[in-house]
């Protein structure tokens, strides 16, 4: 079909009433809170640690991790096979494993700049993901 211009439209909303799912966090639901609120700390991984380091992540002493959507999307992409075991953490209730939705959250979506490139770009939203749940949980 020569000649023909297609033109494509992609629309993304953003949100701001997604939660952090502590109960740290003065402004998250009570009903959205997954991770504990005496873990010493939590733990928001980046794509190479769910893909190479998913045994570490198995261990039953580890727990309140928060796995960004853009993680499970990288993953799901690159391996399947730890993409499921991924998931299962993430639906135990012991593991309290929180998938934050941040391709979503108003504060945490980030656009791709000009030649950069997949991994840049999801690597910098992991980064300001990680900013956001400091600013979240400053009170503590």
């Amino acid at each position: 079909k020569k000649g023909k211009v297609l033109k494509t439209v992609r629309e993304h909303y953003l949100r701001d009433d997604i939660w952090s799912g502590s109960p740290l966090d003065a402004a998250c639901d009570p009903s959205a809170h997954k991770l504990s609120s005496t873990a010493p700390h939590y733990l928001l991984i980046d794509t190479n640690v769910a893909l190479h380091q998913l045994d570490f992540l198995e261990h039953p002493l580890i727990s309140d991790v928060i796995v960004c959507s853009v993680v499970l999307d990288e993953v799901k992409h690159k391996n399947q096979s730890a993409y499921q075991r991924l998931r299962a953490l993430c639906s135990s209730e012991t593991k309290r494993f929180f998938v934050f939705a941040n391709e979503h959250h108003r504060d945490t979506y980030v656009t791709a700049e000009a030649g950069e490139s997949p991994n840049d770009r999801n690597d910098r939203a992991i980064r300001v993901a990680a900013q956001w749940y400091v600013t979240q949980l400053s009170g503590r």
